[in-house]
């Protein structure tokens, strides 16, 4: 991808490992604003209200199981209200930003739409701070009402179709690529026998832009929706949400299968296999690589220092330089060591160094060694 869209820590989708999060306990002076506009009156409202108000109360206590919050959603998403996760936090506090709800929308009979802001109040100068507007749905069932993702409804009038592995969900007005699709068909057949395992079922969720993806998430209003033109990101239960207007996005769909075939990848490397098999943006990484190489051959810099791999570090705005060090050093390994100690390698657990220095590398010989690898003709991973 050009540039991984970039969601604040709340939004934790690949970028902390859940079991570590510290959960607070529930707030006691916790308190849902409500719109003049929503009908408070009505015995239904009253209801929906009661378990908006108490979700949003234990929402931080467990990202795994919540009672007002439909149990189909974790069986299909894993954590669907991870977007909203620790969403009150600022450097002001723990409970800084207060949710409202600023409309409560009948979409039939069993169905309501919630809009909720999250906002809060400078202490020094009184002014107001829109961390978010986000869509839930509250359906009715058997015993009440629960919550759920809004996607469905974000998206109840996209077309969908199966190719292969992949149900494709397309927005009113895209017309399918086929040669994409074929494409990336032909990808996932080759990093299928490169990890030597069966396809993985994949929903893609085709966007226009950025800024769309975040609205089938159920955004309408993020500062993040309008910071780049293209990105994406693979989500928990098997999910590719692409915003490059395309049915081609291999570099996340290798992330769908390194989260189930290397449960300890360091995000680094993760995102160094996913760049070494299936590129970035729109260009391969032989492209990337080959900037890469231009870059070091012209700039001193020490690679050591720029392991993060969400470091906004770029060349000409297009090539993560993180990236191309992750991807380098799986290149490498698969050159000199072959695919088993790749496969060890991605398996790194929290102590990348020690790996790294079973495949001959330390933070004193980094710069040096990759830029002997960028020296050698390209090692492709189906050769």
């Amino acid at each position: 991808m050009t540039k991984t869209i970039k969601i604040a820590t709340y939004l934790l989708t690949i970028l902390l490992p859940l079991t570590s999060i510290a959960q607070p306990k529930p707030n006691d002076d916790f308190k849902l604003s409500i719109s003049p506009a929503v009908d408070k009156t009505k015995k239904e409202n009253q209801e929906i209200l009661l378990v908006l108000e108490n979700f949003l109360q234990t929402k931080n206590e467990s990202l795994t199981e919540n009672k007002y919050w439909l149990q189909s959603d974790f069986d299909r998403y894993t954590y669907p209200y991870l977007d909203i996760n620790q969403i009150e936090r600022s450097r002001h506090g723990q409970n800084y930003f207060k949710p409202s709800l600023m409309e409560l929308i009948t979409i039939n009979e069993n169905e309501k739409l919630l809009k909720v802001a999250f906002i809060g109040v400078s202490p020094e100068t009184e002014e107001r701070f829109i961390r978010c507007i986000y869509n839930i749905v509250a359906v009715k069932n058997q015993t009440g009402w629960k919550l759920k993702r809004a996607t469905d409804y974000q998206t109840k009038d996209w077309t969908e179709f199966t190719e292969e592995s992949i149900l494709y969900k397309l927005p009113k007005g895209k017309e399918a690529n086929q040669s994409e699709i074929e494409q990336q068909a032909k990808d996932i057949q080759q990093m299928c026998m490169f990890f030597e395992t069966e396809p993985i079922a994949i929903t893609y969720y085709s966007c226009f832009n950025p800024q769309q993806v975040y609205e089938v998430k159920g955004f309408d209003y993020l500062p993040n929706m309008f910071f780049d033109k293209t990105g994406g990101m693979a989500d928990f239960g098997n999910i590719v949400y692409s915003g490059n207007n395309s049915e081609y996005y291999t570099h996340e769909i290798v992330h769908i299968y390194t989260q189930q075939l290397f449960k300890n990848i360091h995000k680094l490397l993760d995102e160094g296999i996913a760049t070494y098999i299936g590129g970035s943006g729109k260009q391969p990484y032989t492209w990337h690589r080959q900037k890469m190489k231009e870059y070091l051959n012209n700039t001193e810099i020490n690679l050591a220092e720029h392991l993060q791999p969400y470091e906004r570090l770029y060349i000409d705005d297009k090539t993560s330089i993180p990236y191309l060090i992750g991807a380098l050093i799986c290149e490498r390994t698969l050159r000199l060591y072959g695919k088993d100690k790749l496969f060890a390698l991605l398996n790194t657990g929290t102590n990348l160094w020690s790996k790294l220095n079973e495949v001959g590398l330390t933070k004193e010989n980094l710069t040096v060694e990759l830029q002997k690898e960028l020296k050698l003709d390209p090692t492709l991973y189906t050769e």
